[in-house]
């Protein structure tokens, strides 16, 4: 694969100059001046860290995963076939597991065009090209390596027909002012017969939740918890940083006010920690949190609002009842 698409049948785009998904540090910085302390999401996702995802995904309390693939395998072909779509947009596509039932819909529809698979990590995205091509050999494929900040500018004018879909709970991860921010870039990006599907959780039972984001803290396999500290570990390596992963505690939060999960990092000392390509020296006091992911939890008419403010129509919604997730479907 090339980045520009010669001998090769599938075509990489890599945004930002420093060919890491545009840099980010300016985010980052910002995050780390909150209180609490808090590291954007997506710095969770590098290569180590989007594998240790998808290990997270198939614990058997995190029900997010199946009650979307229930959604999709039961609507995904009415949902290719009210978007009209030939090209599905993959925004934040990791391993695109969830995105192929889509794909097959669209294929069964005599209707598959074109892949565009979005995100900030290669490795997964790379490896879900080559099974995507493996399966749908005549569809043109690309992969845009970035964030939504650079892809979607990208995209913009770059077709018609397209269903931009955004899976899994990435939605829900962004920040108020980064959900205000994606979504006038998302509006700016689409065409006239352009659609958007969005998935994300609902407000569930405290201990439905629960159950699904404390699993995986502890075990022979303690995968959410070798997910945050990996956070640590790729901002040591990125950044020179010099966290000490062995002096944090991962826990996960369930703030039902708010309907907010996170993930937080908490101190278990006093210490001082350096970021030198920032020009930061962080101090933690001992039971300091820094929150390395949030995740909030939407009440359908409240997401049907925030998305039809920034001049979103909202054409359908599918509800998979026994757990609370749902698919948006906008024009």
């Amino acid at each position: 694969m090339s980045a520009d698409g010669r001998g090769s049948d599938v075509v990489e785009v890599v945004l930002g100059a420093d060919g890491r998904a545009g840099g980010g540090e300016e985010e980052l910085r910002a995050g780390l001046a909150e209180r609490p302390r808090r590291i954007p999401h997506r710095y969770g996702y590098d290569a180590a860290g989007s594998q240790l995802f998808e290990e997270i995904s198939r614990l058997p309390a995190y029900y997010p995963p199946r009650s979307e693939r229930k959604l999709l395998r039961a609507h995904g072909s009415e949902m290719v076939r009210l978007s009209g779509a030939t090209e599905l947009v993959d925004l934040g596509a990791g391993s695109a597991e969830k995105s192929e039932i889509l794909l097959a819909a669209m294929d069964e529809n005599g209707v598959l065009r074109g892949y565009t698979g979005i995100d900030v990590s290669r490795h997964p995205l790379r490896a879900a090209a080559r099974r995507l091509r493996g399966r749908w050999p005549t569809a043109r494929v690309t992969l845009v390596h970035g964030d939504f900040a650079t892809a979607l500018p990208w995209l913009h004018g770059g077709g018609t027909g397209r269903l931009m879909a955004m899976l899994g709970s990435t939605f829900g991860c962004l920040t108020p002012p980064e959900r205000v921010a994606f979504l006038r870039a998302l509006r700016a990006c689409c065409g006239p017969r352009d659609h958007v599907l969005l998935c994300t959780d609902l407000f569930q039972p405290v201990d439905t939740v629960r159950r699904a984001y404390q699993a995986g803290y502890s075990g022979d396999r303690p995968v959410r918890r070798l997910f945050a500290l990996n956070t640590l570990t790729h901002l040591n390596r990125r950044y020179g940083a010099d966290f000490d992963p062995d002096c944090f505690e991962p826990e996960a939060v369930y703030d039902v006010p708010l309907r907010q999960v996170r993930g937080e990092l908490r101190s278990t000392r006093r210490q001082q920690v350096a970021v030198p390509r920032l020009g930061l020296t962080l101090a933690f006091a001992e039971g300091e949190t820094l929150v390395h992911d949030v995740l909030h939890k939407f009440k359908l008419s409240e997401l049907v609002r925030e998305l039809e403010s920034f001049g979103f129509r909202h054409r359908r919604h599918w509800v998979e009842e026994e757990c609370q997730y749902a698919a948006v479907l906008l024009n």
